[in-house]
């Protein structure tokens, strides 16, 4: 399936994807009222449910989920899926961030190193631009 290349439109659209995705991440763990404490019964899985679903703000978080679930699609529908999902790659820095603002959560910087080791190889993988000849291909 060929494809144009990333205008500045689609990479708009990516960046607002993954900001509706890391919001979405966030009101759906702050909206969570009662822990999972064991999915191995169908009673537990049922209070789980049953605990949760009237929270207005996770199903906030996954209407919104819902909504970059679309976003994403329309990517898709214009890119190539292997230049679409590195571009895709602000979730690992904006969850951590907003995680730490909005759910008092703690960073180590051992996480921190993995976040920047992972975003620098999607960097990579992002500039490494169309396959050479002899490179791997299954079409």
């Amino acid at each position: 399936m060929s494809k144009k290349g990333l205008t500045l439109k689609i990479f708009c659209l990516i960046l607002c994807d993954d900001l509706a995705n890391s919001v979405a991440q966030l009101l759906m763990k702050k909206g969570l009222h009662y822990p999972a404490k064991d999915f191995f019964s169908f009673h537990a899985i049922f209070n789980f449910i049953l605990g949760n679903i009237a929270s207005p703000i996770l199903w906030l978080g996954i209407s919104i989920y819902a909504l970059s679930f679309f976003i994403w699609i329309v990517i898709l529908s214009h890119v190539d899926l292997s230049v679409a999902m590195p571009m895709a790659s602000t979730d690992y820095l904006l969850v951590p961030l907003f995680a730490i603002i909005f759910l008092k959560e703690t960073v180590s910087p051992l996480r921190w190193v993995g976040i920047v080791t992972v975003v620098l190889g999607i960097y990579f993988v992002s500039k490494s631009g169309k396959p050479a000849l002899g490179t791997w291909s299954l079409s």
